[in-house]
């Protein structure tokens, strides 16, 4: 009887597809059901959840640069909305973690709380596609990634709903207020 089990490394091309597939797979259940899979993230590398928020931010901010067409919207889309998207994604994660340091003396992991804003945003990326045509309907994207997160926080953290639903509308209102002050200096 022969117990050959072949233990050779696949290829890394093998690999990264393979991840590929599962984190696309991952999106398509998203998006099909997020307040079910908002409740639990999953537990990929950094590497991983940097990539996907790079990728989600890229196609949405290329399609709301090619909407109406500009050469450099469409740029900005690849280049500055990576970048937003990425450092208000670490300091809202940094936010939580210290907010959980802080007001409820527990630690949590920041990785997983990165994950909840990378997928509790994926509302307000898609949102903002329309915000050159209509620019209010980033607030209702927002609204969507804030309940999301009021869910994630409840059910990836056991914080209280009254707490989560508090947070997170403190954080709806700074970004309603940069939102309208951003309106108002765009007027000008």
């Amino acid at each position: 009887m022969n117990d050959y089990r072949d233990v050779t490394p696949k290829p890394e091309s093998s690999q990264s597809s393979q991840q590929v597939q599962e984190v696309l797979k991952y999106i398509f259940e998203y998006l099909k059901h997020p307040v079910q899979k908002i409740k639990s993230v999953p537990d990929w590398n950094w590497s991983t959840l940097i990539i996907t928020l790079i990728s989600i931010s890229m196609i949405s901010g290329v399609i709301s640069g090619a909407l109406p067409p500009s050469f450099f919207k469409i740029m900005g889309g690849l280049i500055i909305s990576p970048l937003v998207a990425g450092v208000t994604a670490f300091l809202g994660s940094l936010f939580i973690y210290y907010y959980f340091q802080v007001f409820e003396q527990r630690t949590c992991s920041l990785k997983k709380i990165f994950t909840l804003i990378l997928f509790a945003n994926i509302p307000f990326f898609i949102f903002q596609v329309g915000s050159e045509i209509v620019p209010p309907i980033t607030l209702v994207g927002f609204a969507f990634t804030s309940l999301l997160m009021a869910v994630g926080l409840t059910e990836n953290f056991q914080m209280e709903k009254r707490q989560a639903l508090r947070l997170v509308l403190i954080l709806f209102a700074v970004v309603f207020v940069l939102w309208l002050w951003n309106r108002i200096e765009a007027g000008r």
